[in-house]
């Protein structure tokens, strides 16, 4: 297939995403210079797009390294350090015809070799890879064809590639630094992007500047050219939300995310700021229930979670309608979401209640319910002190008016990990940005553990995710994801709770920000409007 065809596919079947843009009108022409401060919550996990880097660490790799190909937030492939690309028929092959014209920062020259390097270190077990190995699947070798022709081969049909492709964690890294630096490399990482790593502070700041000699940009989703408007960026390490708040009042930073849902009304009547709100692709907030341990083993169980639990009065009481109540297993944002899912399990505390009765379930002295002498108790675990105590005392509330007990287990992250790992929770908070419904496969299938947190094993539900995982065409892969979404809900494998948006606050003065596939900020546009 070659890259025109699936790029028609893509764009007529992915949903189109409207996304604000402070980029430049006629009246403003962009301008050259000044520094962005951007204040982020949480540390950015490495410079390395190979080695183990957490989602928040895309603001700084996207910003550094170039992908072969860049996907639009409408899910279009454009063409990057690829002009062009054929994919075999079995999804197997993969053929990149690259840039002749681009150098990367320590003045080496991007080609076919450095492709094969790259691809090559990641499933080099002393890159310790997480994230992009992951993306890499099925990966096999890669052949230089020629000094701009590189040809990947993977071990089965890996429909997802160009997707996985377009992000930072399969970005391109200059071979010659990875060589001279070793272990090193992180504190030296060499890319080919807009802005170049000059100094780290760890767990306060990343600082970028300008690369001067960047002139290949995908074309078609950016206004600018050539060299970043901006001179500097640098990336704050802020984890105290007021303190976050605080810097943007003050001027130390004239961007933050995220920007708190209380905050976000008085931020939009503030002149002064500009709210930009993305929707999240994937999973949405949910909550995964394990059917392999007592009392989730029961479906009717499971089912009465799901009708137990409002999720338009939670989004209104603790996150001020700022998001979307949630009630699938994809959010709105997803190539694949079905929103004829959604009203499956509509909030309705008598059927909840019914649905029990119909399986057994009789209300106790106390009110929580009884089967063959054992009580419906559940215990979530939850990670202690990152924000998931609300939701879940939300949701402890609401089970208890259908006879539920939930108790709530705050935990150290390693002992969370381990504890879900194996299966000790009956509940279970989960969070899955991607722009492919591939996610699927790594939420459900009974090899995909981390992540498969319901601990489902189900033959037709793993026979259609492998199905869809090798079918390199979009229309018939999304056909079986609607297939895989729902049988979840039937087995009520998760209960979704709302759709998140990134919620980035720019002052006025910030201009052109726009947002990857996954609702990431892009830096390459943004320019400083002079006051």
């Amino acid at each position: 297939m070659s890259g025109r065809v699936r790029l028609a596919a893509v764009t007529l079947l992915a949903l189109a995403l409207v996304l604000p843009s402070g980029g430049p009108t006629l009246a403003q022409a962009p301008r050259t210079g000044g520094t962005l401060v951007y204040g982020i919550r949480q540390e950015p996990s490495t410079t390395d797009p190979h080695g183990s880097a957490a989602a928040v660490a895309q603001r700084v790799l996207a910003a550094m390294y170039d992908s072969l190909v860049f996907m639009t937030p409408r899910g279009q492939f454009l063409p990057w350090l690829a002009e062009s690309w054929q994919v075999t028929p079995d999804a197997k092959v993969y053929t990149f015809k690259l840039r002749r014209d681009v150098k990367f920062h320590d003045g080496t020259p991007f080609n076919a070799a450095a492709v094969k390097f790259s691809l090559d270190r990641i499933i080099d077990p002393a890159t310790q890879s997480t994230s992009a190995i992951s993306a890499l699947g099925p990966y096999d070798h890669t052949d230089v064809v020629d000094e701009f022709t590189a040809r990947v081969h993977f071990k089965d049909s890996y429909a997802p590639f160009l997707y996985a492709a377009s992000t930072p964690y399969l970005g391109i890294v200059s071979p010659t630094a990875v060589k001279k630096w070793g272990v090193d490399f992180i504190k030296h990482p060499v890319g080919s992007g807009p802005f170049k790593f000059e100094s780290m502070v760890p767990a306060d700041n990343i600082t970028m500047v300008r690369y001067a000699e960047y002139r290949w940009p995908p074309k078609g989703f950016f206004t600018n050219t050539g060299p970043a408007y901006l001179d500097k960026i640098v990336v704050r390490t802020i984890p105290e939300t007021s303190t976050r708040m605080a810097t943007l009042e003050n001027g130390e930073t004239n961007a933050i995310e995220p920007v708190p849902e209380k905050n976000v009304a008085a931020m939009t009547r503030d002149k002064r700021y500009r709210v930009l709100k993305a929707p999240y692709p994937g999973a949405p907030r949910l909550v995964f229930l394990n059917v392999k341990k007592f009392p989730t083993d029961d479906l009717a169980v499971r089912k009465a979670v799901l009708y137990a639990f409002n999720q338009e009065q939670m989004v209104r009481t603790l996150l001020f309608s700022v998001h979307t109540p949630a009630r699938t297993p994809l959010t709105p944002a997803s190539v694949g979401y079905d929103k004829s899912l959604a009203s499956m399990y509509s909030y309705n505390p008598e059927k909840a209640k019914s649905v029990l009765e119909e399986a057994g379930w009789r209300a106790g002295a106390d009110g929580i319910r009884v089967k063959g002498g054992r009580r419906l108790v559940l215990e979530e675990f939850i990670i202690a002190n990152i924000g998931l105590d609300e939701p879940a005392q939300f949701l402890q509330g609401q089970l208890r008016d259908v006879g539920m007990q939930l108790e709530i287990k705050s935990m150290a992250r390693a002992a969370w990990y381990e504890g879900i790992n194996k299966g000790d929770h009956n509940l279970v908070p989960l969070f899955y940005i991607y722009a492919d419904p591939d996610l699927l496969r790594g939420l459900y299938h009974t090899g995909r553990i981390p992540f498969n947190w319901s601990h489902v094993s189900d033959a037709g539900l793993d026979r259609d995710l492998e199905e869809a995982y090798k079918t390199p065409d979009l229309p018939k892969r999304i056909q079986i994801y609607k297939r895989v979404q729902a049988k979840v809900m039937d087995l009520a494998l998760a209960l979704p709770l709302y759709n998140e948006f990134n919620l980035v606050g720019i002052r006025t003065e910030v201009k052109g920000m726009v947002f990857d596939p996954t609702a990431y900020p892009l830096f390459y546009d943004v320019w400083i409007e002079k006051k």
